[in-house]
């Protein structure tokens, strides 16, 4: 464990600490305390006169208090880890041995992914970053609409933590009044017998203004939305309800989950720019279909557009 994740452990209590009860408490030297906050400029660490302390978003995940959670909610994983620094946690997943259903979270990603090989800015220790994996086998099931899945679990979590107003735009993207709250990414790793599914989510809870001036489009972080933030429990509950929807993918019950999906879609009916590849059509959303493929409707009639070929604009 990092000298700087032994410190924001230490102020994750809450309290104000000076750099002599830092150093005493983790055995090193007042100037080692203050060379590691230095180093870490993205970690918002407060230093006043008065010592070191943390605003209340920025909490080091608990790990023991997520899996207490998970129990609580009959939420049950075969493997679970809390990382302070990777790469992905996707590919952590998909790298991972056995079969069963598996999670992780980090407080930092290195190489972290949305859509379309964009970088996923987050901030360490307040932003959401969490991977969740189960095992498919059996008869193959249209994977178009775990994106969307996902995306209605998401919204469930939200709206169990009193977030209102928040919807979804196809196929992965959270939103909080126009605003981009999560994202979504979906990756695979194909087996003999069966397939490992990755699902990703970076959850904007608390960003640092670093983070949000290296973002491009309107975004807006959890803790503009309610009053506190605890980032235990939204994990907990993006987890469980994670695990819920693909429970439901799994037994065959996704016409349900798309009905959900279509009721929580705020482009429906909506004239958009769809930009594909080196071109773009305005175009008026339709629907989705059975395989979680976007309908939409165009000078030149009606097309489907399937996951990962667009990104789209509102007019």
């Amino acid at each position: 464990m990092s000298l700087i994740h032994q410190i924001l452990q230490l102020l994750g209590d809450g309290q104000r600490y000076s750099g002599v009860a830092l150093a005493e408490r983790l055995g090193v030297s007042r100037a080692a305390v203050s060379k590691a906050v230095s180093l870490c400029p993205d970690v918002p660490i407060e230093v006043s006169r008065q010592g070191y302390s943390l605003p209340a978003p920025f909490r080091p995940l608990n790990e023991g208090r997520i899996r207490a959670l998970l129990e609580e909610m009959g939420c049950r994983l075969d493997k679970f880890a809390i990382h302070e620094d990777v790469g992905s946690t996707n590919q952590i997943l998909l790298a991972a041995a056995g079969e069963g259903v598996f999670a992780c979270l980090a407080e930092r990603q290195s190489a972290g992914r949305g859509r379309r090989g964009k970088v996923w800015r987050a901030t360490p220790y307040g932003s959401l970053l969490l991977s969740v994996a189960w095992t498919l086998s059996g008869a193959a099931r249209p994977l178009g609409v775990l994106s969307l899945a996902a995306g209605v679990a998401v919204l469930r979590a939200l709206e169990h933590l009193g977030v209102r107003d928040a919807g979804l735009k196809w196929p992965n993207d959270v939103l909080w009044q126009a605003r981009k709250l999560a994202g979504i990414l979906i990756e695979m790793r194909g087996e003999a017998d069966a397939m490992r599914v990755v699902v990703g989510v970076g959850l904007n809870a608390a960003m640092s203004a670093e983070t949000a001036a290296a973002i491009d489009q309107d975004w807006v972080d959890l803790r503009s939305i309610i009053p506190l933030v605890d980032r235990d429990q939204v994990a907990a509950l993006l987890i469980a309800e994670l695990n819920i929807v693909m429970t439901d993918y799994r037994e065959g019950r996704e016409a349900a989950l798309l009905d959900e999906w279509r009721k929580r879609h705020v482009f429906t009916g909506m004239r958009v720019r769809i930009h594909e590849g080196r071109g773009a059509c305005d175009a008026r959303v339709i629907d989705i279909d059975a395989d979680g493929a976007l309908l939409v409707e165009t000078s030149d009639g009606c097309r489907r557009v399937q996951s990962g070929e667009v990104s789209m604009r509102p007019l």
